[in-house]
């Protein structure tokens, strides 16, 4: 048994030197990709959907609309060609955006957002909207208006719903 744990260490000290220079060159490699790499800002957002809050008895509702469905309608309508311009053209959200074309700038937000949702058996539908952008101001500017974009669209369903 002592020679088996004898035979592993000689065999790891032996083999010591190699072991640190993979360490010293990955780790070299890791400190200049983080110093090189501009920072970028993560903003992100969560949506609670919840179900109506005046009870049936008082007030029926004749659609019923599930809150999955209502989360894809919002984020198809949030995620159209002419909201992205509109925001990014209102925030000037990337730096050399006058250079862009609209199609660029349209993919460019795509990229920089991302919409997930959750549900489940028991649990609350959320939407989690996420927007990446090197600068954290932008960032944060742009979730806002993508959350003005969806409460001014609940609004006008509920509004176009309830007449």
């Amino acid at each position: 048994m002592t020679n088996d744990i004898r035979f592993y260490l000689a065999l790891f000290f032996r083999r010591l030197p190699l072991f640190l220079i993979v360490f010293v060159l990955i780790s070299t490699i890791g400190v200049f990709a983080a110093f090189t790499l501009p920072p970028v800002y993560r903003s992100q957002v969560r949506l609670l959907v919840e179900s109506a809050q005046i009870p049936g008895d008082l007030a029926e509702s004749t659609v019923q609309m599930p809150a999955q469905e209502q989360l894809q309608i919002f984020e198809t309508r949030l995620l159209t060609r002419e909201n992205l311009l509109t925001v990014a053209n209102n925030l000037l959200v990337f730096p050399d955006q006058g250079s862009m074309s609209p199609d660029q700038i349209v993919q460019a937000m795509r990229a920089a957002t991302s919409v997930k949702s959750s549900t489940g058996r028991d649990q609350a539908t959320l939407m989690s909207l996420t927007f990446d952008n090197t600068n954290p101001t932008k960032a944060a500017a742009v979730l806002n208006e993508y959350l003005t974009i969806i409460l001014e669209e609940d609004a006008q369903y509920r509004s176009a719903r309830a007449g």
